[in-house]
């Protein structure tokens, strides 16, 4: 088991207890771009899917929903909430699903905990059928670089492009997080943009990319 999977095995009841409180802007912009699209019987992959509150409100969309998570605790709690769908453990690096198997991919805070972001979206866009979306929440990097400088305060030589392992605080501290910093270039890389399209819902909506 590696260091995220422990992290959030260890405060995964936190982490569930809290998560009505996460970024309201931001998940109110997902949710809207999300219901832009007719998701009737659309297979939907949540990488990163936490205990499965997100995947309850995919079924209600109407969405035959799938999720895949590192945590163990996440996962069992997931499976109690839709125990009709598959939901395995596991990471956006490696996805055990087949090539253009998903109309929609979607991963909420689950992206910034990887030390190989580009690879996650390259299995998205392996999975993803033609013409599916991919929309995503993930910490910003300069929010990232600012945590690496409080984490290496001591340090005058912080570099932005080198990935370092940062101390994060989410719920008012309540939860203290160990990631890899990451750069805009590995979210917005000549391949990714290779593989798919930015799009833009409205002014007032999230954005999203697609095939």
């Amino acid at each position: 088991m590696d260091n995220i999977s422990k992290q959030y095995n260890n405060f995964s009841k936190t982490y569930s207890d809290n998560f009505e409180i996460q970024d309201e802007v931001g998940n109110k912009r997902f949710y809207e771009f999300l219901s832009s699209i007719d998701l009737k019987n659309k297979r939907i992959l949540d990488i990163g899917c936490g205990d499965g509150t997100d995947l309850v409100n995919f079924e209600k969309m109407g969405t035959v929903s799938f999720g895949v998570d590192p945590s163990e605790e996440f996962v069992k709690s997931a499976k109690e909430k839709v125990p009709h769908r598959t939901i395995l453990i596991g990471k956006g690096e490696k996805l055990i699903f087949p090539d253009k198997n998903f109309d929609i991919v979607v991963s909420k805070y689950a992206l910034q905990t990887s030390a190989d972001i580009p690879k996650i979206l390259e299995e998205v866009a392996r999975v993803l059928k033609t013409g599916g979306y991919f929309i995503f929440l993930s910490k910003h990097p300069i929010r990232q670089f600012l945590e690496k400088i409080n984490t290496y305060n001591e340090s005058k030589d912080i570099n932005y492009f080198e990935q370092k392992i940062v101390n994060s605080f989410i719920y008012g501290k309540k939860i203290h997080l160990r990631e890899p910093s990451h750069t805009l270039s590995e979210h917005l890389s000549e391949n990714v943009l290779k593989n798919f399209d930015l799009i833009l819902n409205s002014p007032s909506a999230c954005g999203g990319v697609s095939l």
